[in-house]
């Protein structure tokens, strides 16, 4: 299908994943245009690069007459946009962004998919960033604009190709149909399984069941040896290894029992050290070195050696290759420091990854305050998770609390949910841990009063929380 387009309409062009997808296809010399709002967004960068200039409009009429495929996505209305309806009224091919993605992958020779509910973006990103060092022919799409001053989406050749596997729902509440089923990668990493997306998992099990489907699908009929790259450590992916043939998966984590092992873990303000064995690939007690912080960093990276060495790459070169990646955007991104007080952006908008984000922080900061301004997304996480999100927050010094962050999804709607119910959850336990604001200049004044030298602040969230750094530093 992509041999006969030429010109391609992507809706919602702004967006991460769009952006990136946007990327690929220009360097694939294809012309692409797109639409979304008339806003400033993390992928400005990424468009500009490759000269697109979005429309900054979703009516019919500004679809130009001309294209040979359209690509939506659940964000700005789906398939009930007015874009999306006008191309299929003139026979336009329409296909959702995932749809696209599958037929992508299929233009490689090896394809790796990244699912997890947490730590697929850093894992992605850091296996594309090693992978390009180690071989020449390296595509990828990342939901990230850009990690290591790289862009998340990249054409390099149809040797290898690395694909961050979304769970979330193809177009919700439309179709809730987990995007990754979709997808067929030849391996793949699973991080974690967690309870997030509640406008898609009503419960753990559905999100269980779900990673269920795409790890049997992820196995070729013919089961090459040891597609699945899994954590050990996650409880709810040992509870999901059972269902799978034994020889389809490496194991990971801190255990005795995992395939790689990794023990000795510690953490400096330069990053994260531990050392690695692994009788499958006879390696003992060899030291590893990453610039990414924390445990779960940690596991990340072993998770990126595990699936290298697998797919045939040395230990050492992949040591040297991965040394010096410094994380993806948003991902305990250093923003600045000012007065001694250090500025950080984090994307971490799940209690789990909050609770890792400021685990990492304090291990790297062991005698400094962490303050978190935190700004909930989406309505349904934040009223399924509210009590976890007490729990999660309660383990920085002091929070600070942005209005929740609604989805296209939930513009409208009536809330019953607010930052202010998990303040109080905090509050109650420990006083003055915590403070409501009712918009940016409260949440800003309020920092002003509590912060103090050699003070870590955090911007965190999937919102667009990050756009007060700046404000915060000045």
């Amino acid at each position: 299908m992509l041999e006969d387009i030429h010109h391609i309409f992507i809706i919602g062009i702004r967006g991460v994943a769009m952006a990136n997808i946007a990327r690929i296809l220009t360097q694939m010399g294809k012309h692409v245009e797109g639409s979304d709002v008339d806003d400033s967004f993390i992928t400005d960068s990424v468009l500009a690069e490759c000269n697109i200039k979005p429309i900054n409009s979703f009516e019919a009429d500004s679809l130009p007459q001309e294209v040979d495929l359209v690509i939506y996505a659940a964000s700005h209305g789906g398939k009930h946009n007015a874009q999306v309806i006008e191309a299929e009224q003139n026979d336009i091919p329409v296909i959702h962004q995932v749809e696209f993605l599958a037929m992508l992958l299929s233009r490689f020779n090896t394809s790796i998919g990244v699912a997890g509910c947490h730590g697929k973006t850093t894992t992605a990103s850091l296996l594309s960033y090693t992978l390009a060092k180690l071989s020449r022919d390296v595509s990828y799409m990342i939901g990230v604009s850009e990690f290591n001053n790289q862009f998340g989406g990249h054409y390099g050749g149809n040797e290898y190709f690395v694909i961050e596997a979304d769970e979330y729902g193809i177009d919700p509440p439309d179709n809730i149909t987990p995007k990754f089923h979709l997808l067929r990668p030849d391996y793949s990493i699973i991080t974690n399984i967690d309870h997030d997306h509640p406008d898609v998992y009503e419960t753990l099990d559905d999100t269980k069941k779900a990673f269920k489907t795409y790890a049997l699908q992820s196995l070729q009929s013919d089961i090459v040896l040891r597609q699945l790259v899994v954590c050990m450590d996650d409880p709810n992916i040992v509870e999901l290894l059972p269902s799978l043939p034994k020889e389809s998966y490496i194991t990971y984590g801190t255990g005795s029992k995992a395939d790689v092992q990794l023990s000795d873990i510690k953490s400096s303000k330069n990053g994260t050290t531990f050392t690695l064995s692994s009788s499958l690939f006879e390696i003992t007690n060899t030291p590893i070195e990453t610039s990414l912080f924390g445990e779960k960093n940690a596991l990340n990276t072993t998770a990126v050696i595990a699936m290298l060495l697998h797919i045939g790459f040395e230990l050492s070169e992949i040591k040297a290759a991965l040394a010096d990646f410094t994380g993806a955007k948003r991902r305990f991104e250093l923003l600045g420091e000012k007065d001694g007080i250090t500025v950080f952006d984090d994307y971490a908008h799940h209690p789990a990854e909050i609770i890792a984000t400021i685990q990492a922080a304090k291990a790297r900061f062991p005698k400094q305050r962490i303050i978190v301004l935190f700004q909930p997304h989406t309505f349904s996480r934040t009223a399924k998770l509210a009590h976890e999100f007490a729990e999660a927050l309660s383990y920085a010094d002091k929070a600070i609390l942005l209005p929740i962050f609604a989805s296209a999804r939930e513009s409208g709607e009536h809330q019953t949910i607010s930052s202010e119910i998990i303040v109080k959850a905090m509050n109650a336990k420990s006083n003055d841990k915590a403070f409501s604001a009712i918009n940016e200049d409260a949440a800003l004044l309020e920092l002003d009063k509590i912060k103090e030298p050699n003070d870590i602040i955090f911007t965190m969230g999937a919102g667009d929380v990050y756009r007060l750094a700046p404000h915060i530093l000045a």
